[in-house]
């Protein structure tokens, strides 16, 4: 059993480098992601101004953008970032076959692929690998040829002096010009990275100051614990409140690009408490409704064709009638009933589109059938069970846990990976 548990919760794929894919599709974006995120560190961008932020906040391997984008297209986005990252690998993918657009950036900072659409993940991946170790290569080569030449360089050699010199005469005050010039780099990233455009980290302080906290749940409940990671940009998001002697808990995941999904988080959080305690709605079909309305019209920009896709469950303790009802878009509920058997409240099997009209299903229990609830979106299932959505791995990580005292189940889900939960006995 423990070796089951193991190989179901961790990935046995080392994901040693990072990709950047930029597309203007938010559906290309995602089925990417879905595709490759096993294998590698995978970052997305709807757009290349969106793309600049990124990459002035992680470092990044390997670059592949869409050639036909507005505003600014990929051998623009390549011309303007290669010069700030010349060992990133950049390739292009575009749906037509004319090479001319391409030409400049091949010319003037070179091209690693040039890809035609509709493009196979396991072509691609050969891509990506070979790739890499043509890079690997390449740096070692750089290294023996740079190893032997421990002397002062002439002034035709392409080193760098200050760095050469420094290396030779390391003193107390070398040292410390080189931990000054180090702080003044790191700093100038950093408000590069603060007034770019796309405001990421702006965005990010929104959504986590958004946030109810999490200690307060445990004023609704006989226990309760919230497994949230703000260590990175985290893209799921949570609610909850109380009205009409009702406690209504939302978990939500916007599967869009980062900016876009940071903003919509902050949205969705401000309209659940719109929804719940200015409109008094404590029927969970109904709060889905007029979320998904909210954000069709005082969300999406008009002229904007995105759709802002949201999973979310909805789920509501009434206590007048000791039932827990629930309502899910690709957002599923688990319990734990009497018996220490696993179930699932099953939520409709599509996202919410906002603008699209939707039948939510509705689930009701009664707390008296379950022992520990627990909501857990699907991409979280998938990044800690090797890019399955399917429930099987929490469903052995719960018969682990029941063992435990309930307060030390937060310090469990967190060790195997899980960066969004809410857990709560009723």
């Amino acid at each position: 059993m423990e070796d089951l548990l193991n190989r179901s919760y961790k990935t046995e794929v080392e994901k040693k480098y990072t990709v950047l894919y930029v597309d203007d599709e938010e559906v290309n974006l995602r089925v990417f992601n879905r595709n490759f995120s096993k294998f590698y560190h995978v970052l997305t961008a709807i757009d290349a101004f969106e793309a600049q932020t990124i990459l002035s906040q992680n470092e990044v391997d390997l670059i592949i953008t869409d050639q036909c984008m507005p505003r600014m297209n990929g051998s623009e986005l390549l011309l303007k970032i290669v010069p700030l990252y010349p060992d990133i690998i950049r390739m292009i993918m575009t749906g037509f076959s004319d090479e001319n657009d391409i030409s400049e950036v091949k010319q003037k900072v070179g091209l690693h692929k040039f890809l035609k659409k509709p493009w196979d993940p396991a072509q691609l991946q050969k891509e990506f690998d070979h790739a890499f170790v043509q890079r690997e290569d390449l740096i070692i080569e750089r290294r023996l040829a740079k190893a032997p030449k421990r002397v002062i360089p002439r002034k035709e050699e392409n080193l760098d002096l200050l760095e050469s010199t420094m290396s030779l005469v390391e003193t107390s005050e070398t040292k410390q010009l080189k931990k000054d010039i180090n702080n003044l780099v790191k700093e100038s990233k950093t408000k590069k990275a603060e007034f770019m455009d796309g405001g990421i980290n702006f965005l990010q302080n929104l959504k986590d100051a958004m946030l109810p906290i999490q200690q307060e749940l445990k004023l609704y409940t006989e226990d309760a614990f919230i497994v949230y990671d703000k260590n990175r940009v985290n893209q799921n998001g949570y609610w909850f409140g109380e009205t009409n002697d009702c406690l209504v808990i939302a978990s939500f995941h916007s599967n869009t690009h980062t900016r876009e999904s940071l903003a919509l988080n902050s949205f969705v959080s401000a309209m659940l408490t719109e929804i719940v305690y200015k409109e008094k709605r404590t029927k969970t079909h109904e709060i889905l409704n007029r979320l998904s309305t909210k954000i069709h019209v005082r969300f999406l920009d008009k002229s904007n064709e995105s759709s802002c896709p949201l999973e979310i469950a909805v789920l509501v303790y009434d206590r007048a009638t000791d039932k827990v009802s629930h309502s899910g878009a690709y957002h599923n509920a688990f319990f734990l009933n009497e018996r220490n058997d696993f179930k699932t409240l099953v939520g409709n099997q599509e996202v919410i589109v906002p603008g699209k009209d939707m039948q939510f299903d509705i689930n009701a229990v009664n707390v008296e059938n379950i022992k520990a609830l627990y909501i857990v979106p699907f991409n979280i299932l998938e990044e800690t069970n090797d890019n399955r959505g399917d429930s099987e791995a929490l469903r052995l990580l719960l018969e682990e846990m029941r063992k435990v005292p309930f307060g030390m189940q937060a310090k469990m889900f967190e060790e195997y990976g899980y960066r969004s939960v809410i857990a709560l006995k009723l």
